[in-house]
C-alpha cells in the first residue's frame, strides 16, 4: 500500500525545484548586484557633471526622502515574503504560493493607495514629521521637502514610490522562488535603461525634474515587466493550503 499522498508529492517536487534552482539564483543575485552599483555610480557621475549644487542637492534629499517613505510604508511585506512563500512552495505547491502572493499584492495596492495620496496631497505633512525627527541627519530633509522646485516634482514623486514598492515586493518574491535570472533580466534592463536615459535627459538639459520623471516612468516599467513575467505563477488557482 503506498503511503505517498498527493500533499507530499507536490511537497517534494518544490522542495527539489527550490534546490535546482538556488546555486544559479545565487550567482545571477551578485551578478545584478554587482550592475546594480555600477550603473548607479555611473549615473550619479554623469548627474553631478551635468546639474548645478544646488539642483543635486535637491535631488539627493528628494531620493532619500522618497526611500525613506519606501521603508515606512513596506511593512516588511519583502521579509515576510522572502520567509513563508518559500516554505508555501516547497510543502503545499504553486497554487497556494499564488494565493499568498496575490494576498500580500492586494495589501501592498492598499498601502500604497494611501501613501500616493499622502505624497500629493501632504508633502508638508511629511516635511514637519521630519522636523520633529530628533537627528542631524534629517535636519535638512523638512526645508527641502518644502521647496518649491520639488513640490511641483509630486506626480513623478508618487509614481515612483508606486512602482518602486510593487517592483520590490516582485523582486522579493523572485528571490524566494530562487528565480534571479528574472531579476538580472528586468531589473538589468531596467537599469541600463535608465542609465542611457539618464544621460540623454541631462544633456538636453531637463534638469532634476527630468530625471524624477525618467524614475518613476522606469519604476513603473519595470513593476509592469515583472506583473507580466510573473502574471502566469500569480494567476495559478488555488486547489491547496490557502
Amino acid at each position: 500500500i503506498s503511503t505517498v499522498t498527493p500533499e507530499s508529492a507536490a511537497s517534494e517536487d518544490g522542495a527539489q525545484v527550490l534546490l535546482k534552482r538556488t546555486p544559479h539564483s545565487y550567482l545571477f543575485n551578485q551578478v545584478y548586484g554587482l550592475w546594480f552599483y555600477i550603473s548607479w555610480f555611473l549615473l550619479t557621475v554623469v548627474i553631478t557633471h551635468e546639474v548645478s549644487a544646488e539642483q543635486y542637492g535637491i535631488f539627493a534629499v528628494a531620493l532619500t526622502a522618497y526611500n525613506t517613505i519606501l521603508y515606512i510604508v513596506a511593512f516588511g511585506l519583502e521579509d515576510a515574503t522572502t520567509t513563508y512563500v518559500p516554505r508555501i512552495f516547497a510543502e503545499y505547491g504553486q497554487g497556494s504560493t499564488a494565493s499568498l502572493i496575490r494576498r500580500l499584492l492586494a495589501l501592498r495596492m492598499v498601502v500604497l493607495v494611501i501613501s500616493v495620496a499622502i505624497i500629493l496631497f501632504g508633502m508638508s505633512a511629511i516635511a514637519s514629521l521630519f522636523a520633529l525627527l530628533p537627528f542631524k541627519e534629517t535636519a535638512g530633509i523638512a526645508p527641502s521637502l518644502r521647496n518649491p522646485e520639488l513640490l511641483s516634482d509630486l506626480t513623478p514623486s508618487g509614481i515612483y514610490v508606486f512602482g518602486s514598492s510593487v517592483g520590490s515586493l516582485l523582486t522579493a518574491v523572485c528571490a524566494a522562488l530562487a528565480r534571479m535570472r528574472l531579476v538580472l533580466i528586468v531589473s538589468g534592463l531596467t537599469q541600463l535603461v535608465v542609465l542611457c536615459a539618464g544621460f540623454v535627459v541631462l544633456t538636453l538639459h531637463w534638469g532634476i525634474n527630468g530625471m524624477l520623471w525618467l524614475f518613476a516612468l522606469s519604476s513603473l516599467g519595470n513593476a509592469l515587466a515583472f506583473v507580466i513575467c510573473l502574471s502566469p505563477l500569480i494567476l495559478t488557482r488555488n486547489t491547496g493550503f490557502i
